[in-house]
């Protein structure tokens, strides 16, 4: 007992105490960038969270403002714990937001915001997506585990009253079509969506996509559809338990940014950022949440006695770079420190290898990108991240890093051995999977239509 007490109050104490500290530029920051033409939402962290009585809540947790009303309306939610739903949001944004009003929705900070119980103990200051985000920086993927599968337990001992926040929130904006790209909250969009008769796709951005499938039950209406990214058996294994029929399942290829599918000037990209054209290029890249992995391995890169230029991504953690920026660099290793941003294309494009941990995006990101990985096991892996690690490294695309002292055997091979690194590369270009860009509108004007049709008949 005396544990558990212990446990709860380190629970509460250190994101009250840290959680100014985090995930906050001056108590705000955007999602997605303004880009012309799509119907970008408000959407960004708050100051504080909003109060968690249950009076008025539609008031407080109301629908953006639509921007043509003419066109057909698309709700995405999304989340901010991680990076990978960001990037896949916005990448819909892109490839439906010129034919819908796409409207993307944090669910944690607006329908779902009465139930966040981290933000009522900690008076509004962190939410459940700040803890886990601060779970990913400090590499504690053990405890991130175990906080996702106790979130997966509360989230449906209050299934119920979710499904009431999502019809209330649905009632002012008249949603044509709903799409989740997070877990966790599928039985209750699922629920509500029927109730509604409003069409429900579910995109998967992991490779095990089992927290996508809770509280989702059968039987599935014809308005339901879950997308995958490879047709592979251990994939399908995956989400078995869930009993979606297969001709609801489509497989649509791994939800990219636009930006990865177009052609690279190589030698162009390389002179604006400012990486020499005669040095191997190692990319660090842990997530955007930002990792104090990234510093382990600058620190340890610097003492490998290789030449190379080393591109370090901080994500959304800026006060690595401060630390960073400490290192004493040896005469032949130079150093790039890239912020949050979205130009993680080009700097794959111009990399020899990529060291990153073993998120869904990132290794497939890696993967169109033709990028060698080394993926980091050193600290453990969140248990729902492994099947990327195992998939990765079966196909051939990757090598798994459990100890750092043997990547100084490991990296060397990707700058000396030509024939290895061409094998790696031809694998991935050999690899076969469908393109998400070219599947995804089809599919959402197929779902809409059919469901106009319902309708109408």
């Amino acid at each position: 007992m005396k544990k558990l007490i212990l446990t709860l109050i380190c629970l509460i104490s250190i994101p009250l105490v840290l959680g100014r500290r985090f995930n906050r530029q001056n108590g705000r920051l955007r999602l997605f960038s303004d880009k012309p033409g799509l119907n970008h939402p408000i959407t960004t962290f708050r100051k504080k969270l909003p109060k968690r009585s249950r009076g008025s809540r539609a008031a407080r947790y109301g629908p953006p403002a639509l921007s043509d009303k003419k066109k057909k309306n698309i709700i995405v939610f999304s989340s901010t714990g991680g990076g990978g739903h960001i990037a896949v949001a916005d990448g819909l944004m892109h490839y439906l937001g010129d034919a819908y009003n796409v409207m993307v929705v944090n669910a944690f900070e607006t329908v779902f915001a009465p139930v966040d119980s981290f933000g009522t103990i900690t008076f509004g200051r962190v939410s459940a997506e700040d803890f886990y985000n601060l779970c990913l920086r400090c590499g504690w993927t053990n405890l991130a585990g175990h906080y996702s599968k106790v979130g997966e337990s509360y989230i449906a001992s209050k299934h119920n009253f979710l499904v009431s926040l999502v019809i209330q929130y649905f009632s002012n904006i008249k949603p044509d079509l709903i799409i989740s790209v997070m877990p966790q909250i599928n039985g209750a969009l699922q629920e509500a969506c029927h109730k509604q008769n409003i069409p429900f796709l579910v995109i998967t951005n992991d490779l095990d996509s089992t927290t996508y499938t809770c509280g989702l039950k059968s039987p599935y209406d014809k308005n339901f559809r879950y997308c995958i990214p490879f047709d592979d058996p251990e994939i399908w294994e995956k989400f078995k338990s869930a009993k979606i029929p297969k001709e609801l399942v489509s497989v649509t290829g791994f939800p990219l940014r636009p930006k990865f599918f177009t052609q690279k000037n190589v030698s162009k990209i390389k002179k604006k950022v400012g990486v020499p054209s005669d040095k191997p290029v190692v990319m660090v890249f842990m997530g955007g949440a930002g990792s104090q992995a990234s510093y382990r391995y600058m620190r340890l890169l610097t003492r490998l006695n290789i030449t190379m230029h080393i591109i370090v991504c901080l994500g959304r953690n800026e006060r690595l770079k401060r630390n960073i920026k400490k290192i004493m660099l040896p005469d032949n290793v130079t150093i790039s420190l890239i912020g949050f941003t979205d130009k993680i294309p080009q700097l794959m494009a111009i990399s020899d290898v990529l060291i990153t941990k073993p998120g869904p995006n990132s290794v497939c990101e890696a993967l169109v990108s033709v990028l060698p990985m080394i993926l980091d096991q050193t600290h453990g892996t969140i248990w729902w991240e492994q099947l990327n690690i195992d998939f990765m490294v079966k196909h051939g695309f990757a090598e798994s890093l459990t100890d750092v002292n043997n990547l100084a055997k490991i990296l060397p091979k990707y700058f000396e051995n030509t024939i290895f690194t061409d094998s790696v590369q031809k694998k991935m270009r050999a690899f076969k999977c469908n393109k998400f860009n070219e599947l995804i509108k089809p599919l959402v004007d197929k779902m809409i239509q059919q469901a106009v049709a319902q309708k109408a008949g």
